[in-house]
């Protein structure tokens, strides 16, 4: 005598009583959620990969700025005094300096 009603088990549609699908379903629940590399995990390094690229092109631009400026800077001793005097606010002892803030 059979503990489930076989009426019962023929109302279950056929795919639900396959073996191999039903292996196919378990391992697939596995893989999304209790594998090491999960499809969460996956995302949220998918996430921090975009967000590396974006600092990545970020700091590409600044090095090129960077470099420019340098080289800008070491191409004669009239380009050292004017960056100092635009960046630190050098001056000579003859000369006032007066430096204008916007209001906030």
């Amino acid at each position: 005598m059979s503990i489930i009603d076989p009426k019962l088990i023929e109302k279950v549609p056929s795919i639900f009583r396959n073996k191999f699908f039903l292996l196919f379903v378990g391992y697939f629940i596995y893989l999304l959620f209790f594998n090491q590399n999960t499809l969460i995990s996956q995302v949220k390094l998918g996430l921090r990969l975009q967000e590396l690229n974006k600092e990545e092109a970020y700091y590409i631009k600044e090095i090129a700025n960077v470099k420019k400026e340098q080289q800008e800077l070491f191409s004669g001793i009239d380009k050292v005094e004017k960056f100092a005097r635009e960046h630190y606010w050098m001056k000579s002892d003859s000369e006032d300096l007066y430096i204008f803030m916007p209001e906030e």
